[in-house]
């Protein structure tokens, strides 16, 4: 149930960014309407006052179905959870590319309107404006990169504190790691960014225009240093709770997610912090610059070839940086994320449907036991049993997840008790007899669906194991007659 809730929190989470970033309602702001310049008095249009009323009923039914269908696909995790994982990434699929149809589609049918109605720079521009002032103070505007050295030193440290590089080589520590390396090096990337991002021209004023890139920079700088700061007290307790007790229980989880939440709070506060003052700073503006390069942007993307950058900061979104389109590099590096991203999800699903549909069996071949399932089969020669015997229930106390799966329905995988020690649970829940099998390194409990199966596996292993033990006492007998 906890599971299930802290996805619904996820989802909700999700849809919150998307909405306060797309799918707000729409106002008229530096000189743009969903991201197409038209002048002020296009607003009194009744074409476009109807538009705009269509467009924010279509955006409140959109988000508020899919909170509705994502929090339902939510409580699949009480049944299977191959089922609910590989629903969720189609949830997501479908509205990461909803979200986006949903604005560009109507980013288009404002810019036709705009062409048809012959409103201001309707046929585009190529002339590029540039404050010489503001560019000459530019170095001085956001925070140093170098604040995220710090960042780096400390959870380098941190990934060789006694017991986590022990931990890597049989459970799965290394994820967190990865997700520790991977945001560093979002946040780094996103104020390498920031920082080097050609600045605006907003009005004929180089005070109001260095006013607004100084705001600009320093907050998305900060928020970016702040992400990686919290991504850094989040691997803390990551490897505070590991080192003691081996792994993450749920509230150690729930507040290593908290953490990563409180940073896309930050960025929505920056965000709205942004708007407010640079809206306060333009309001004091009475000569305002607004150039039209909607042409550019026509299909909602970046697409000009006579832009030699590849990143420029999103119309839609002064947080983010998208891609030129209309330079290979562009073309490459945005269908190159798609598919890594489009592989990973597929590739977590045959994973987790894998492991719910493939069946588990023990198989006995001569002398050698195979314990048969998904990633975590593993054999042993019957000389190696020291005890075998068939329980009603699991031993008492809890268990920690090293490295495998464990949900409502199953426990798969490597754990480990405080008192059992090693072992590897092939259990479906709530089935029972559970064949227990002592190993030298480990203990084996294994269960089967099948009625009597787990009983079959326990005589067959039985009777090996004295007719083993039978074999080996008439080699001693005979070792001792030929003496």
């Amino acid at each position: 149930m906890i599971f299930s809730l802290m996805f619904a929190f996820i989802d909700l989470f999700i849809i919150i960014i998307f909405m306060a970033v797309y799918g707000r309602k729409k106002k008229y702001s530096e000189g743009m309407l969903l991201g197409v310049h038209i002048p002020a008095y296009a607003m009194q249009d009744p074409e476009v006052e109807a538009f705009l009323e269509d467009h924010n009923k279509r955006s409140k039914w959109f988000y508020a179905a899919n909170v509705i269908i994502s929090t339902a696909i939510c409580f699949l995790n009480l049944f299977y959870f191959s089922a609910f994982i590989t629903l969720w990434c189609l949830w997501l699929l479908f509205f990461c590319c909803g979200a986006f149809f949903l604005l560009f589609r109507d980013h288009r049918r404002m810019y036709d309107l705009k062409v048809k109605r012959g409103w201001q720079g309707a046929s585009g521009s190529k002339i590029v404006v540039v404050d010489t002032n503001v560019s000459a103070s530019g170095a001085k505007l956001p925070f140093s990169v170098l604040w995220h050295l710090p960042v780096l030193a400390a959870g380098t440290a941190l990934t060789f504190v006694p017991g986590i590089s022990r931990l890597m080589k049989y459970s799965a520590s290394w994820i967190f790691i990865l997700i520790f390396g991977s945001m560093f090096l979002l946040f780094f990337c996103m104020h390498l960014v920031t920082n080097r991002v050609r600045n605006k021209v907003y009005s004929n004023d180089s005070k109001i225009n260095l006013q607004v890139n100084q705001l600009e920079k320093r907050v998305f700088s900060m928020v970016w240093l702040s992400g990686n700061y919290a991504n850094l007290a989040a691997y803390a307790v990551f490897v505070y709770f590991t080192v003691k007790q081996e792994w993450m229980g749920s509230w150690a989880l729930i507040c290593y997610i908290s953490i990563h939440t409180a940073v896309g709070l930050a960025v929505l506060a920056g965000m709205y912090y942004l708007s407010f003052k640079k809206k306060e700073i333009l309001d004091t503006d009475d000569k305002p610059l607004f150039l039209d390069d909607d042409i550019y942007w026509k299909n909602g993307w970046y697409s000009n070839p006579n832009d030699k950058r590849l990143w420029v900061q999103d119309r839609f979104c002064s947080a983010n940086y998208t891609t030129n389109m209309a330079r290979p590099a562009g073309k490459i590096l945005t269908i190159g994320m798609v598919a890594v991203v489009g592989v990973m999800l597929v590739w977590m699903c045959a994973m987790f449907l894998k492991i719910d549909l493939t069946p588990r069996y023990l198989k006995v071949e001569g002398e050698k036991v195979t314990v048969s399932a998904p990633f975590y089969s593993i054999d042993f020669n019957v000389d190696e049993i020291k005890d075998i015997e068939l329980v009603d229930q699991l031993p008492e106390g809890s268990f920690t997840r090293t490295n495998g799966m464990s949900d409502n329905k199953q426990m798969l995988g490597k754990f480990e008790g405080k008192e059992a020690g090693e072992l590897r649970m092939y259990i479906f829940r709530d089935y029972s007899p559970i064949l227990k099998i002592e190993l030298p390194d480990y203990t084996v409990y294994i269960n089967s669906q099948k009625e009597g199966e787990a009983e079959q596996w326990y005589r067959e292993l039985l009777l090996l194991r004295q007719s083993g033990a039978l074999h080996g006492a008439e080699s001693e007998s005979m070792k001792g007659q030929s003496r």
